[in-house]
């Protein structure tokens, strides 16, 4: 199973067993009887047979009597995708009154995250809080690093930029003029980017921050890796304005 296939899969809730009984299923049109699914993924058929009744519970797989036995096809992709789709509808609209419901949170609360994986979850968080808010929150601010935050997420601009310019979310980043070489560091409207340098031999950003609805994120994408995202309204705010007054105090880039 294709690395990238498999992760996907277990980002729609399937253990790996599963993911194999569907990907298996979807190869076969006309599907397949629990003893071909077995044997096809070298599965126990009792563990096939407990598998598929879940899948086929949970919509993934489809049931197809023939004669007094059952045959199981794999839901289409585009039938998955429109299910996920109406889910984050459905959420979307009822973000307002759980958030409601919730109450607003009163003390600062600090996220820890490691390594390259835990820069990846950042950026997430990042898409997340900021689908929820409106006006100069929807601005992702950043005082970057450069290159070393490319190093640490390579696929930054498939798996994070991509995703923000869909959601017409702006990019304004100060980042060190060495980052120049990296396509991505440049100004550009139709990536919804605004980029502004500082000199190296004045200063060099040894970390990477990023102001983004209430929260603020600090990250060292250099050993030792890690970072942490402050949830805290004031704080995002007196960064937000900080980050202001430099940003008016330089060239255009």
């Amino acid at each position: 199973m294709h690395k990238d296939i498999r992760q996907l899969m277990q980002r729609l809730g399937l253990k790996d067993r599963e993911g194999r009984i569907y990907l298996t299923c979807l190869q076969h049109k006309d599907g397949l009887f629990i003893h071909e699914i077995a044997e096809a993924t070298r599965i126990t058929r009792s563990t096939v047979d407990l598998t598929v009744r879940r899948l086929a519970q949970r919509g993934f797989l489809n049931k197809v009597k023939v004669g007094r036995r059952l045959r199981y096809q794999a839901d289409a992709p585009e039938a998955l995708l429109f299910r996920q789709k109406q889910l984050v509808e459905d959420l979307e609209q009822a973000v307002p009154l759980l958030s409601k419901l919730g109450g607003q949170k009163e003390e600062t609360e600090v996220i820890f995250f490691e390594g390259a994986e835990g820069y990846v979850r950042v950026h997430e968080d990042i898409m997340l809080n900021m689908a929820f808010v409106e006006g100069e929150k929807r601005e992702l601010l950043s005082f970057a690093s450069g290159v070393d935050a490319i190093k640490l997420f390579p696929n930054m601009n498939k798996q994070f930029i991509a995703k923000r310019i869909k959601k017409g979310f702006w990019y304004k980043g100060i980042a060190p003029q060495s980052s120049r070489s990296v396509p991505i560091w440049g100004s550009d409207a139709k990536a919804l980017r605004a980029i502004k340098y500082l000199p190296d031999d004045i200063t060099r950003f040894q970390v990477d921050m990023q102001i983004y609805a209430d929260n603020v994120m600090l990250y060292s994408p250099t050993p030792p890796v890690g970072g942490v995202v402050i949830r805290n309204a004031k704080i995002a705010e007196s960064m937000r304005s900080l980050f202001r007054l430099v940003w008016r105090l330089l060239p255009e880039g």
